[in-house]
């Protein structure tokens, strides 16, 4: 079956171990490259914008894997490219195929959940979280369990306007869960973060 961001392929119709090596994620179990940063901003502003015509809720979910930049320092690129599979795998299992992800930075994925609430993308988000770190990087002869940072935002209120400010949103969050020690989630909330402008602009 094929979806959007990632594809996935089953030889004997069983899905994997959450236990099993993130870096053996290639044979039963195949996932391709997530949407381009491009490509992933192009969908959310597109989705954000049929949310806002069709007054359907929006959620997306910013994720972060907790020290990945020290972890690739330490054990290399290889660690980078097992974390991903291992992180596509996990979302794959813990979404919907209409659901969206992509990389928005280096160390950054952007997860889109038409049609989810904040209660909705909380769930999921915390399904993924749990997931991840149930998996086992093994790489070298070391056992690694990496675990995430979530940032979640939603268009549930007419306030919000621009595409990007739900982004900013979710990034606000992202890095609160982070600040806090990571492997969490955080909501982005009005009451307590304050919104970076974004005056005036067009989409």
């Amino acid at each position: 079956m094929t979806r959007p961001g990632f594809r996935r392929s089953s030889t004997g119709g069983r899905e994997p171990s959450s236990a099993a090596s993130a870096s053996s994620a290639g044979g039963e179990f195949e996932i391709a490259a997530p949407f381009s940063q491009a490509q992933i901003l192009h969908l959310m502003k597109s989705e954000f914008g049929r949310a806002r015509r069709h007054g359907y809720p929006l959620s997306c979910v910013l994720i972060r894997v907790d020290r990945i930049r020290e972890l690739v320092a330490t054990h290399g690129s290889e660690l980078r490219d097992a974390v991903r599979r291992g992180l596509g795998r996990v979302v794959a299992e813990k979404t919907r195929d209409h659901d969206h992800v992509g990389l928005l930075s280096e160390d950054r994925f952007l997860l889109l959940l038409p049609h989810a609430g904040v209660g909705q993308a909380e769930v999921v988000a915390r399904r993924v979280a749990q997931a991840f770190a149930n998996l086992e990087i093994e790489l070298a002869g070391q056992r690694l369990h990496p675990t995430l940072s979530l940032g979640i935002a939603t268009n549930g209120d007419r306030d919000t306007l621009f595409f990007d400010t739900l982004v900013s949103q979710a990034e606000l969050a992202l890095d609160e869960a982070f600040r806090a020690g990571g492997d969490r989630v955080e909501v982005f909330r009005r009451e307590r973060f304050s919104t970076p402008d974004t005056a005036e602009r067009t989409e």
